[in-house]
């Protein structure tokens, strides 16, 4: 059985022309699972959708700025899609709204958690301290203080979490 790789810079390349077939390849491809993502940091589907939205209006916009100097082309899109819905949960902060950021943290299922050296593999074997406060600050967004306040832990002890975290993820990649 052959397992066909997508190509996520080839299409940005393409939307970069203005090929729209190939941003409704994009977009078909990957807009579920960036829903997901959405929803989860937001918290309510028409939230995510509109997020979801202005996400891809921005990766459409911008895609002759992609560059493989800076990442993948994937991660690209992801990190649109976070910022976008990281300023969305700071002008609800801003209006008093914290409904999102005080809901339950998403449960992961992770493909590959069993292999060690893998990103996969680093996240799987976390106590639960440390993934939470990586779940807070990835999700949520936020400082230290607001995450130690959300989870009740001291803001020396959520910096140490997220650091340690991040040092094993980058050990992992680089191995």
């Amino acid at each position: 059985m052959t397992v066909s790789v997508f190509d996520y810079e080839a299409e940005l390349t393409a939307c970069a022309a203005g090929d729209r077939t190939a941003f409704h390849t994009l977009y078909h491809h990957e807009a579920p699972v960036m829903r997901a993502l959405a929803l989860a940091m937001l918290g309510a589907a028409d939230t995510a959708d509109a997020v979801l939205h202005e996400a891809f209006v921005l990766i459409w916009r911008n895609a002759a700025g992609y560059s493989s100097t800076i990442g993948t082309a994937r991660a690209w899109m992801y990190s649109i899609l976070r910022y976008r819905a990281l300023d969305h949960l700071r002008r609800q902060r801003l209006a008093g709204d914290t409904t999102a950021e005080q809901q339950a943290l998403p449960e992961l299922s992770l493909p590959g958690a069993s292999l060690p050296g893998t990103v996969q593999g680093v996240l799987a074997a976390l106590p639960a301290p440390q993934l939470d406060a990586l779940l807070q600050a990835y999700l949520h967004g936020g400082d230290p203080a607001r995450i130690a306040d959300r989870l009740d832990r001291s803001e020396p002890d959520i910096q140490a979490s997220i650091e340690s975290v991040l040092t094993h993820i980058d050990e992992a990649v680089r191995a």
